[in-house]
């Protein structure tokens, strides 16, 4: 069985960035239909990692978000760029619209497009609901409205999003859980819950998959919970309907990788380079401190496996 670490509780931001690329389309679905009923699926997706880096390397913000720039076409035939943000800390920011501003502006000055700005706010504070940007000082004054959902507005409709045929609806029931829930084992109650509804999805097997990592990573199970785990997941493989989660332990999507941030960063691998990252597995759980730092901040922005681990 699985005897891997749970990512810490703090670590939401690095799943949100790997799930909007896998399922950015349910994402859009299910939480900005209105904009994703402009968009032309049919049209390939691009994730502008490099152009994103280039505006946010120079800020300065001790906090951490899960931002996405999408390179996406409108049925009408126009290219757009939309800017994801999300918020990923639990406390409510001052300048969080001005920052929306900066990197609206920073965007359309750098490469002449326009942006569409969304933001995905997780935390937990009923009030913090910023949706615009103003200023205004001696007659010259200017206004930057985006759009925000807030996650915590589904809290009272689980059931919804437990039952709805858009994946995307357990990964927010998953944040809710991360959030809201402090009991350790109804943490794992409700993840085991989270398999179950998933491997119903009807999704190809490897999206289930992908899914099924994202709502562990996200929910952030605490280590000493790790033999209830364990227990309940025997449970589900005694399902026949659950092969899901045994092709997981089977395949060793974790191949033994030592725990805390070296597994947090093969999940990546594996996720952005399948089973390339098969092959790098050794020298992961043998690296020191800074080169997993380094690492992980490549892999966000790296196009080959290579990149990342290059000297």
């Amino acid at each position: 069985m699985s005897q891997y670490s749970k990512s810490a509780p703090e670590d939401h931001d690095s799943p949100w960035k790997s799930a909007l690329e896998v399922f950015f389309k349910p994402f859009m679905d299910f939480l900005y239909p209105q904009i994703s009923s402009l968009i032309d699926w049919q049209k390939p997706i691009e994730f502008l990692d490099k152009e994103l880096q280039k505006i946010t390397r120079k800020a300065k913000n001790s906090r951490r978000y899960a931002d996405k720039l999408v390179k996406v076409h409108f049925l009408n035939g126009s290219e757009k760029w939309i800017l994801i943000h999300i918020e990923v800390q639990g406390a409510a920011e001052t300048n969080f619209a001005e920052r929306m501003f900066i990197y609206y502006y920073r965007i359309r000055d750098r490469y002449q497009t326009p942006v569409i700005s969304l933001a995905v706010l997780t935390d937990t504070q009923a009030n913090f609901r910023p949706s615009y940007y103003s200023d205004s000082i001696a007659g010259c004054s200017i206004r930057f409205d985006f759009s925000t959902v807030k996650l915590l507005d589904w809290q009272d409709k689980t059931n919804e999003l437990l039952q709805h045929t858009n994946p995307f609806g357990l990964l927010i029931a998953a944040q809710l859980t991360a959030k809201l829930i402090k009991d350790g084992k109804t943490r794992v109650d409700n993840l085991i819950g989270y398999y179950r509804l998933a491997a119903e999805k009807k999704l190809p097997r490897e999206q289930i998959i992908q899914l099924v990592i994202f709502l562990e990573w996200i929910v952030a199970l605490p280590e000493d919970l790790t033999p209830y785990y364990n227990q309940q997941l025997e449970h589900l493989e005694e399902d026949n309907k659950m092969t899901y989660i045994s092709i997981i332990e089977r395949q060793g999507i974790e191949q033994g990788v030592e725990r805390g941030r070296a597994a947090t960063l093969y999940k990546q691998l594996k996720l952005k380079f399948n089973e390339q990252a098969n092959q790098y597995e050794q020298r992961l759980f043998q690296a020191n401190d800074a080169e997993l730092s380094l690492w992980t901040e490549r892999v966000l922005f790296a196009n080959t496996i290579e990149a990342v681990f290059t000297e």
